[in-house]
Formats: structure tokens, C-alpha cells, sequence
């Protein structure tokens, strides 16, 4: 087993140790990065999709992220974990979530979180149509 997929194994382990804790999705994506040993850079609503509404990133050293993606039924469907070539979809997310509450108002992130999502489904990740 490599690096990479002894990291995805303990995301997944962590994803599914807080699906069914009655608890909210920025809840469930702040303790599955507690639980894998990262942290949490985002957690953002998707607007529009037929399959994801919200979807959050944890950070890990190496320049790894997870992603996790909330259904539309309410459930931490899938994960994924995925390298630096998804900064430029993950840093506006994550500089939005790094605001005052007063600023992210003003901003609309709901493109950046789609293109995130695009692009996870481009490259194969199991994140929906």
C-alpha cells in the first residue's frame, strides 16, 4: 500500500466514523479532520447541483487535500483525496472561508465551489455527475 492510499483508507475511515452522527455537515467536516490529523480549509454550499449541495477540503502536509461532498439526501456521500493541481479551485474557497462573516456577504463563491466540483468529476473523483 502506498503513501497516498494509506492516506485516502484513514479519510474514508474517518468519513465513515461521523455519517450518522446527528450533527451538521460543517460539524461532520471539522471532525473528519480532527479524526485524519488535518484541518479543515473550507466548507461551502453548492448551489445548482442535481447530486452535491455542500462540499468542505481538509489540509494535510505533503500538499495532499480531502474532499468531502454532502448528497441531497443529507449524507457524507464521498471522499476523495487529491493533490496540489486543484489549488487554483481550492484557494479562492479557502481565502473566502479565512474572511470576517461581514466580507464572505459581499462575495458570491457559489462559481468557485462549482468549478471545484467540475473539476473533481474531470478528473475521475467519485463526486457526482
Amino acid at each position: 500500500m502506498t503513501v497516498n492510499e494509506l492516506d485516502l483508507v484513514i479519510l474514508q475511515m474517518a468519513v465513515e466514523s461521523v455519517r450518522l452522527l446527528s450533527s451538521s455537515f460543517d460539524e461532520k467536516a471539522a471532525e473528519i479532520a480532527t479524526r485524519s490529523r488535518g484541518s479543515l480549509l473550507f466548507d461551502v454550499r453548492i448551489d445548482g447541483d442535481l447530486e452535491v449541495q455542500r462540499v468542505a477540503a481538509i489540509g494535510y502536509p505533503g500538499d495532499k487535500i480531502g474532499v468531502v461532498a454532502l448528497d441531497r439526501e443529507g449524507l457524507v456521500s464521498c471522499c476523495c483525496l487529491v493533490n496540489g493541481t486543484f489549488s487554483p479551485f481550492i484557494a479562492p474557497l479557502e481565502n473566502w472561508t479565512s474572511m470576517p462573516l461581514s466580507m464572505q456577504a459581499q462575495i458570491d463563491v457559489t462559481g468557485y465551489a462549482r468549478l471545484l466540483l467540475a473539476a473533481l468529476r474531470n478528473a475521475g473523483h467519485m463526486l457526482g455527475r
